[in-house]
């Protein structure tokens, strides 16, 4: 018969190597996989990263173009690295990456318009780094083609989170701009400007929040440089010559690859 002792001493066993498994579990995976294998993960975390860095300013920037309560949702599934979240538009279900990005650039008014910009960027993020797959033994198993089209497609966004602009000609996301910027252009419209102070008396200026010589806002253009670069590290990684996409070329796309 086994003992009371054998018994107790095999519980103590399976419990102190159960709360090993979790502590070790990365350890072990990080052993198993090549260098090249794990500069790509280290890329797509900082990618993902930045990604929340960049939704938190996009949000703050653009304060009604976003739900909150998908807003926490998105957060949790980025930071666990999940792809179960999926927004409707005009009541149909959208799949693609390709088919958020759209909606987030379209001219007509777009409700909670952040959110589909951020969702469909981490959807091809998830995508061409195929992390529902896990950690992966080689970088060999990548397709180079997704790391490509995603390399082009932050340049395309970059251009157009600039410039992109509604029916009404105004800014799809308000990013690098001062609100004195912005209202000066609203009023050159409308011929409202004819002197130097009409300018000195823009409501942001007036007030004393901005001045003629405050700094545009560069953030949003330094985070997506950032992840086009861990991108570009990915595709050279795995042997790549990435591609740029020129600017005249870049103007000129509707759609995103």
């Amino acid at each position: 018969m086994v003992s009371v002792r054998n018994i107790f001493f095999g519980i103590v066993v399976v419990v102190f190597f159960s709360g090993c498994i979790s502590a070790t579990q990365e350890r072990v995976e990080k052993m198993l996989q090549t260098n090249s294998a794990n500069s790509m993960k280290k890329d797509y975390t900082q990618i993902t990263k930045e990604l929340i860095v960049f939704k938190d300013k996009l949000d703050k920037r653009n304060p009604s173009a976003f739900d909150k309560t998908v807003s926490n949702q998105m957060y949790t599934e980025i930071n666990n690295l999940t792809n179960t979240l999926n927004l409707p538009y005009e009541n149909i279900q959208l799949n693609t990456y390709k088919e958020y990005l759209q909606i987030a650039f379209s001219k007509f008014e777009i409700k909670n318009r952040n959110d589909y910009l951020i969702l469909g960027l981490y959807k091809e993020i998830y995508d061409a780094y195929d992390i529902q797959s896990g950690h992966q033994i080689t970088a060999l198993t990548y397709d180079k083609n997704k790391l490509q089209n995603l390399y082009q497609n932050l340049q395309i966004l970059k251009w157009k989170l600039s410039h992109a602009k509604d029916a009404k000609d105004e800014y799809l996301f308000l990013t690098w701009q001062n609100n004195w910027q912005i209202e000066l252009e609203k009023r050159l419209k409308q011929k409202e400007i004819k002197t130097y102070e009409d300018i000195l008396n823009l409501k942001y200026i007036k007030e004393g929040k901005e001045t003629l010589f405050s700094q545009s806002n560069m953030s949003f253009e330094v985070l997506l440089s950032s992840m086009m670069y861990h991108v570009k590290n990915s595709l050279e990684t795995l042997g790549v010559e990435p591609v740029d996409v020129g600017l005249e070329a870049v103007k000129t796309m509707f759609i995103f690859l």
